[in-house]
């Protein structure tokens, strides 16, 4: 007859989570639960009756008995009484780590060992996923490029990684335990307090530009990536910092501005030198005719004897045509100079001058998806011209490449530089383009002769006076249709080798 304690002992054991067992003094298994055949793979039939040292791997399996008959006799405890984790050999040999509990009871008047066994497989997994993701982030850490820290509530530097040493100059031992204003410049302390506020209300910061201080005073741009650390509880302890140094970058970027705003007024300055020119050259002819039919009127008035009014109107004319004279002159005049200006000129890479050309003639034009292709001369010798005139030059062109190619499918711009024999370097600018019709290939350098509908039509004239006064040529090679193609011819400056060479000669 089973009594409601042994019912209760029934449903303990079918529905305990961990293992339980149950031995007799000589290790022999006399309870084995159904937890117990999930970790084992052993039915109960199997294991009944048997020495529960088959459920322990080698060499521990030899020692199990030991343990049991030395407590016997001794009273000395190994396993009994204690907990600690062992591994439990399965039905397949295969083994698992274990959490075991051993305690003593007595069975009509006979002792037993119940032993509780709870499955440490699925933790050692999850603590040695946290180990190799912990190891992983601190080789991250270690090797970044940014500089990782962290800091205390209050400010102060708790974690400082290698990028932070080389970017701001302290080493892990200056800067952990100062405050964190030692990097920040004087006028910007207030952000420190406007970052905190905003992770006070949960808020991340990502790519926050500033500015921040170097150990040695010297101030650099930044980007800034702030998170909150918080506890256990859920409370913000902390905060962890991820600095990228943007210094080269902006100095590049403000370069680059200069650059285009040295080219822009270049530009400007020619613009309206060549429209002046262009002006020049426009005027002289109708001033011409003004004059000849001045002249002519003067003859006819001084033929014969005239009354007062007509000779007054002698005398007007006499007078135009002395100020239509002055203004030929001052437009002559004007024109020789433009077309005479002397430029400084320097030895200069032109391979270098041409990429950088280039690369700001590009910007802007990322959703073109232009592919570029330079194929530079190495060899080359440095060029003596005016670096931003023919920067000025190849920004022209490649802007023309560029617009010409808005409306194709296929966008490739290439360029090339090579030697041409001992006294020219050759420039060749070619696009993929609709390429040039012949009414505008046969005018191309002609001022106000253009194919867009915005404009002016000097652009190449600039460029062709800009070349020319470097004493080269410029012009546009015939194609087959398929967009067009510019050469540049400039003159290569004697080696001293040259010129001793000539010398001897």
């Amino acid at each position: 007859m089973i009594g409601p304690t042994d019912q209760l002992f029934d449903v303990v054991m079918a529905t305990a989570v961990d293992g339980v067992i149950v031995i007799d003094e000589r290790g022999g298994i006399k309870a084995y639960n159904p937890a117990c055949e999930k970790l084992f793979g052993y039915a109960p039939g199997e294991v009944l009756g048997r020495n529960v040292s088959m459920l322990v791997p080698a060499p521990q399996r030899s020692e199990h008995d030991g343990h049991i008959s030395q407590y016997r006799n001794t009273g000395e405890k190994h396993i009994i009484g204690l907990s600690r984790e062992v591994n439990g050999q399965r039905k397949d040999l295969s083994t698992f780590p274990m959490y075991l509990s051993v305690g003593e009871g007595q069975l009509d008047g006979a002792r037993i060992f119940v032993g509780i066994i709870h499955d440490l497989t699925a933790l050692r997994a999850e603590t040695a996923q946290h180990g190799e993701a912990s190891s992983l982030l601190a080789q991250i850490v270690r090797y970044s490029d940014d500089a990782i820290l962290s800091k205390t509530i209050d400010g102060t530097i708790t974690s400082w990684n290698a990028a932070a040493e080389r970017i701001f100059g302290y080493s892990a031992k200056e800067a952990v335990g100062k405050h964190i204003s030692i990097l920040i410049p004087d006028r910007l302390l207030a952000e420190e307090a406007e970052i905190l506020a905003k992770l006070h209300a949960g808020e991340e910061i990502r790519h926050y530009e500033t500015v921040r201080r170097r150990r040695n005073g010297e101030e650099i741009f930044v980007s800034l990536s702030v998170a909150p650390i918080k506890d256990g509880d859920g409370h913000i302890v902390g905060a962890s910092k991820t600095v990228r140094d943007f210094s080269e970058k902006r100095r590049a970027e403000i370069r680059t501005r200069e650059l285009q705003d040295q080219l822009a007024h270049v530009a400007r300055l020619t613009e309206m030198g060549q429209m002046s020119a262009a002006i020049a050259h426009e005027m002289n002819q109708p001033l011409s005719a003004i004059m000849n039919y001045v002249r002519a009127a003067q003859r006819l008035l001084a033929s014969d004897p005239m009354p007062r009014q007509i000779q007054t109107a002698r005398d007007a004319m006499a007078k135009a045509a002395t100020q239509t004279g002055r203004a030929g002159t001052i437009i002559r005049h004007l024109r020789e100079f433009m077309e005479k200006r002397s430029i400084q000129q320097s030895p200069e890479d032109i391979n270098a001058v041409i990429e950088e050309a280039v690369g700001l003639a590009l910007v802007g034009t990322a959703q073109l998806k232009i592919r570029v292709r330079l194929d530079m001369d190495p060899q080359l010798p440095k060029l003596r011209i005016n670096k931003v005139q023919i920067q000025q030059v190849m920004v022209n062109l490649v802007r023309n490449s560029i617009d010409a190619m808005a409306g194709v499918e296929r966008r490739e711009l290439s360029l090339r530089t090579e030697r041409l024999g001992p006294d020219q370097a050759r420039i060749i600018v070619r696009d993929s383009g609709p390429g040039l019709s012949p009414e505008i290939f046969s005018n191309l350098f002609q001022p106000f002769v253009t194919s867009k509908l915005e404009g002016m039509g000097i652009g190449l004239n600039i460029c062709r006076s800009i070349v020319e006064a470097h004493g080269g040529r410029i012009r546009a090679l015939p194609g087959n249709g398929s967009g067009a193609t510019f050469e540049i011819l400039l003159p290569v400056p004697p080696t001293p080798e040259d010129g001793e060479n000539d010398a001897a000669s």
